[in-house]
């Protein structure tokens, strides 16, 4: 009796352990991938033997799958918590954070006056989509009226975003949440990332205003 008992106890185990389902995505079409891949079902895996599934970042972007997908040399080289990691213990067991301390920053866009991303600087912050090691939280503020002109964030997404490339334009701080600041904080510098479509729209007018004055 005892034999069955254990018998039974051991595949209860190895049906428990076993990965036959995964959370399988890319954070470059999906972006609940690396934020919340919680709200994401696991998936059936291709390889009907499939015991495993991996959590991995590539280029910034997290990406999950079941391990049978990868190739062997990715597959041994997967036991790195803030690159590569492997997971047996259940279906969709790859749904945690990955890597699991990765920023958090409160990320919003407005205009730089009365929007709720300028006035209300203690709203929960959100994981950043994109991972860099070492990444940190921006706010940039151009001192304008349209939409976008006040913008808080990740600074990978920033610089997905060809703004705050050059330091000057935007306040960037280290730690989760730092960039929860108010608006008119002085450490926030004014932004002039947008200073070359200023100066076509500047040389434009001069030369317009060239012309007109020729016709006369």
């Amino acid at each position: 009796m005892k034999f069955y008992l254990l018998v039974i106890v051991a595949v209860a185990y190895l049906a428990y352990v076993s990965s036959e389902s995964c959370v399988q995505c890319n954070s470059k079409t999906d972006v609940r991938c690396a934020t919340d891949a919680n709200s994401m079902m696991s998936k059936d895996c291709a390889n009907v033997n499939n015991t495993m599934c991996y959590s991995r970042v590539l280029d910034g972007y997290t990406i999950r799958g079941c391990a049978s997908d990868l190739d062997n040399k990715t597959l041994s080289s997967c036991n790195n918590d803030l690159e590569c990691m492997i997971c047996t213990f259940g279906n969709g067991c790859n749904r945690a954070l990955f890597p699991q301390h990765r920023l958090h920053c409160l990320q919003c866009s407005g205009n730089s006056t009365n929007s709720t991303c300028a006035t209300e600087y203690n709203a929960p912050i959100a994981v950043c989509p994109i991972y860099k090691l070492g990444d940190k939280c921006f706010v940039r503020n151009s001192n304008r009226l349209a939409a976008g002109s006040f913008q808080r964030g990740c600074l990978t997404t920033a610089h997905a975003n060809k703004v705050c490339i050059k330091d000057g334009n935007c306040y960037t701080c280290n730690g989760g949440g730092c960039n929860s600041i108010r608006a008119d904080s002085t450490e926030i510098p004014l932004a002039r990332d947008g200073a070359p479509v200023s100066v076509i729209a500047s040389l434009a007018l001069l030369l317009f205003s060239g012309i007109a004055s020729l016709s006369l």
